[in-house]
Order: structure tokens, then sequence, then C-alpha cells
């Protein structure tokens, strides 16, 4: 806990929060990080504007929550590469409704913008890795156009924007402001933001296509090593990408050279999503050796680990290799399954694959594959039950074997977890998704089932991560797939939490 204002003893904040708790006017709740509290929304509104009659205070308030913020993502990112990533990432996520509030108070308040840029710049990890480069490239676009200034903040800020603007598939955008962070952290002479946004423009090279400049560039970085003030993990990632190109123009070897490189750096440091990415790679290098049983072990452990903090593009990525493996294998249906889990993530990035011509001819040929030798018609559903499944389904997944059912494809839903990995929900979870399917809202929801509107957000919110899903209409695709009645409505309130 931090100390709490002038005046006040850690005691007295202690006693007065277990008094709030008593009276229910605070909620305790587990988070990921230990006990957690909040108001109820009805509370909460009366609490802001009896702060808003007070002059002054209200913006004296936001500012100390926006500082705290500012401090607990410079923690986490100084944790980054490190072990703990899952938690940080479901730590971040617990509170982003704290960032928010943080992030529009620095970029709606004058003389706040620069620690608003701070803030979104800090948080890069968070953006890119766990899934939510679209509302981070919103908050950094506001940051930009409220900080101009020529300062460290804004070399960052672009870089970062850069690299979210590329995830989107809008190339120039990022290739426009990486340069630009480039050129300005030259100017301020800071060498850790100048590797970083060369680090972006490498990027932008390799998935543009340009496979042979992306090879000179991250050669050239990755013999001049880290420089001073240089995340590990954007190190790291340079090593990847060196090996990425070298596997694509078809040089194995030397490929899985600089990956026992970057995989001796991750274990030095128990890192794993920079080691997710690194697996991924041996096993594409694998790939062009033809040893497949390799390929599939390293590209499995790495979905493993890009699940732990929801790395969309990094899930996406995988399960295209996946079944690029599976096809060459002869696993065709298999195959089919886990390209249509594959489509299903890259509908919330790109459909095109960024129109990379490397990446979408591995999906092309494992589809042309697996179609041929399964008629068209047979690979649709497989297909299809692929996208319903989602990432976390499609872990578990294994080529089916003839006359056995299949493992993650359950007869029941709402049964407890198995063994093999496959995902289950809880019965009160199986019916708020089969509530989502019906087309009903969360409010909806929590008047059905007779609990607080927070309570069905909450059950909603499980389901996507026990699901790895990051859309309602996906619950209903998998709901639809599963093929089983939703369970008896008991219509006993669980409290309002």
């Amino acid at each position: 806990m931090e100390a709490p204002p002038p005046g006040l003893r850690t005691d007295d904040v202690l006693e007065a929060v277990a008094g709030l708790v008593d009276k229910s006017v605070l909620c305790r709740e587990p988070g990921p990080d230990g006990v957690r509290y909040r108001l109820l929304d009805t509370l909460r509104q009366y609490g802001l504007e009896q702060l808003r009659r007070s002059a002054g205070q209200e913006e004296a308030v936001r500012r100390r929550q926006r500082d705290w913020m500012v401090r607990r993502a410079e923690e986490c990112e100084r944790g980054w590469f490190g072990p703990g990533q899952p938690e940080t990432a479901a730590r971040l996520r617990a509170d982003r409704d704290n960032l928010r509030a943080a992030l529009d108070f620095s970029l709606s308040t004058p003389g706040e913008a620069l620690a608003g840029l701070r803030l979104a710049g800090t948080l890069w990890f968070h953006w890119h890795a766990c899934g939510a480069s679209r509302e981070g490239l919103y908050w950094l676009d506001r940051a930009l156009a409220t900080a101009p200034g020529p300062t460290r903040e804004r070399a960052r800020g672009l870089w970062v924007a850069g690299l979210l603007a590329a995830a989107g598939r809008d190339f120039p955008r990022g290739r426009r402001h990486a340069t630009d962070a480039l050129a300005l952290a030259r100017a301020l002479g800071d060498a850790a933001e100048a590797a970083h946004a060369e680090y972006v423009i490498g990027v932008i090279r390799l998935f543009s296509d340009d496979l042979p400049g992306a090879l000179r560039h991250f050669e050239a970085t990755v013999a001049r090593g880290p420089v001073p003030g240089q995340h590990l993990s954007l190190a790291g990632l340079d090593q990847v990408e060196l090996a990425c190109a070298l596997g694509y123009l078809g040089e194995a070897e030397r490929a899985v050279e600089v990956c026992e490189r970057a995989l001796a750096l991750c274990e030095r440091h128990g890192e794993q999503w920079v080691r997710s990415y690194v697996l991924r790679i041996l096993a594409l290098a694998h790939t062009v050796r033809g040893d497949w049983s390799r390929a599939e072990r390293h590209a499995r452990e790495a979905l493993r680990l890009k699940l732990a903090v929801h790395d969309v593009i990094g899930i996406a990525l995988t399960l295209d290799l996946l079944a690029s493996v599976a096809a060459a294998r002869g696993e065709h249906e298999h195959a089919a399954v886990l390209l249509g889990g594959a489509d299903r993530v890259w509908a919330d990035i790109d459909t095109g694959r960024w129109g990379s011509r490397t990446l979408n001819s591995v999906r092309r040929d494992s589809e042309e594959q697996a179609a041929r030798a399964l008629g068209r018609e047979a690979f649709e559903r497989a297909h299809r039950r692929g996208a319903a499944l989602g990432p976390a389904g499609l872990a578990g997944h294994e080529p089916r074997e003839p006359g056995r059912p299949h493992p993650a494809e359950p007869a029941t839903a709402g049964a407890p977890p198995h063994d093999d990995g496959t995902v289950r929900l809880t019965r009160r979870e199986t019916e708020v998704a089969h509530l989502v399917a019906e087309g009903l809202a969360n409010q909806q929801i929590a008047d059905r089932l007779v609990i607080a509107r927070r309570t069905a957000e909450g059950h909603v919110e499980r389901i996507l991560g026990k699901l790895g899903f990051s859309n309602r209409s996906q619950i209903a695709a998998w709901v639809t797939a599963q093929r089983c009645p939703a369970p008896t409505r008991t219509h006993s309130p669980e409290g309002i939490t």
C-alpha cells in the first residue's frame, strides 16, 4: 500500500476501508495482485458529485491517481523482461479503467499532456504484447497531438505509435512515425529510443516482404548489440527478427544459431514473451529442415506462452505455422481446424495478414493441401469448428484418430476442467454464454438472472478470458458449435457485487 496523503496515518486508512466494506459501501474482490476494492456505480457517482463541489479537489485527486498509475506502469515495464509476465499482463488488464481515467485526465487537462504521453509510451509492452494495440494507438494519437514538443517522451510515443499502426497494417503511417522517432531521438542524443525506433523500422521491412533489407537491418543491430538503456525485450526481438528473416530466406542453420543465443538470454532472466517468439522462429527453422515433429513441439510451446499474456498477433502467427506443419504431415482435418482458429484471430487484426506475400502464401498452401485432401465441404466444417474453439481450445487440439471422440469437442459444456487441457466453463458461465449467444446485452443478462450488471460483466469477461476470445460474437459461435442445451436457470440471486 502506498503512503497516505499528509495528515493521514496508514492505520486510519485501513480502519476506514474496513468500515466501508462492513457497510457494503466498498466491495472487496480478489484480483490478480491481491485484494481489490471498488464502489458500486451509484455510490461512485455520488462521491464524484461531492468531490466536484469541493473547489480544486477533483483535479488534485485525479492527478494523484494519474501519478500512481505512472509509477505502476514504470514498475511493470522495468520488470517486463523477467518472470511474472502473465501476472503483470493480468494486473494491467484489471487496471484498465484506472489507466483510462489517468490518460483521459492527462490529455484533457491543461498542463498535463506530457505526463499522459509518458504513461501511454511506458505501456508499449502492454499495448503490443497483450492484445491492446488499437486502444494504445488511440491514446498515443491523442497524446502526440496534445504534446508536440521535442522531448524524450515524444520520441518514445512516436515509435510506439509506429509499431501499433504497423500492427494494424498501416505500414506507411508506421514507417513515418518510426522515422520521425529515430530523427528526434538522435537529435536528443538518446541512443536507447533511437534503437527502439530502429527495431520498428526493421519490423516494417520484414512484414512488407523486404526480406533482404530486413536481414541487413537486423544483422547490423544484432552485431551492434544492446545500447545503454535499451529495453532487453526489444534487444531480444532484434535477434528474433533476424532469425525470422533467415528462416523465410531458407537459411535454417543460421536461424537456429541466432535462436539459441536469444533463448539463452531469455532463460537467464526467466523471460517468457520474447521466448515465445524465439520458439516460433525455431519451429519455422525446423519446417525448413522438414523436421515436423520438432517444429510442432516448439510451436505448441510458443502458443502456450502467448496465450498466457493474450498476445493476439503472436497467437495468430503461431496458429498459421501450426496449420502449415499439420498440412505437411498429412493431418489435413487438424490443419483445417487450426486454420479456422487462425482466421478467427486474424479477423480482429487484419484478414489480409498485413498484405504480406510470405504470410499469405503459407496460409494459402496449407488451405490448398487440406481442402484437396478433405474436399471443400469437409474442410469448411473443420474450419468452422476451429473458429468456434478459440485459441485456448486449439492449444489442446490434437489430430483426430478414426473411431475416437475428439478431445477438444466436449459433448457437454459446464463440466469441470479435464486433464486433457480442454477449456470448460462453470455452470453459471455456461448459462451466461448461452444468453450472450441469444444476443442479450449485459444489463439484460443481469435482469434475466437476477444479478447485478457488474456481476454479469464479470462473467462475460471470465468467459472471454477462459476461451481466449476478444468479442461476444466469438462466444456465440462457440456456443453454437457445442450443440448443447443451456442449463436450467435457477434465478437465484448471487448478491449485489
